[in-house]
């Protein structure tokens, strides 16, 4: 699949409804880095950004780079205060959506670099969705 800068997505994939609970975590962290889409291992450039909101299905961020829509991205979630933990998954960007001096980007996950780390997720989500 090819993707280029500036690609975006269609509003009626933007209206899906969720399959995932999605929370607002203020002190979670990610550092996100664009990947070779051939082989899913090169990294081209690294990011590290606030999450806006968070599910097993993917996040929200906010960056000051735009990125290429499908590109497939390696994901590092540092979950904050209390939490020694880094969570690592894989995933594409899914949608892009431009801000006045910003970039919302959306990563769905398409694979997590250990069962442990989506359980881990899974809990913390449930806690602060309580």
């Amino acid at each position: 699949m090819d993707f280029k800068i500036g690609d975006r997505m269609d509003n009626s994939v933007q209206e899906e409804k969720r399959k995932f609970k999605r929370v607002s975590i203020p002190d979670v962290k990610v550092n996100y880095k664009l990947l070779d889409p051939r082989t899913w291992s090169t990294y081209h450039e690294k990011f590290l950004n606030l999450v806006e909101n968070i599910s097993l299905g993917g996040l929200a961020v906010i960056g000051v780079t735009e990125m290429p829509l499908h590109a497939p991205v390696g994901v590092d979630i540092n979950l904050g205060y209390g939490h020694d933990k880094v969570i690592k998954a894989f995933g594409r960007v899914a949608w892009i959506k431009k801000q006045q001096d910003n970039y919302m980007l959306g990563i769905s996950f398409s694979w997590w670099k250990k069962e442990d780390d989506k359980k881990i997720l899974f809990n913390l989500i449930q806690k602060r969705s309580a």
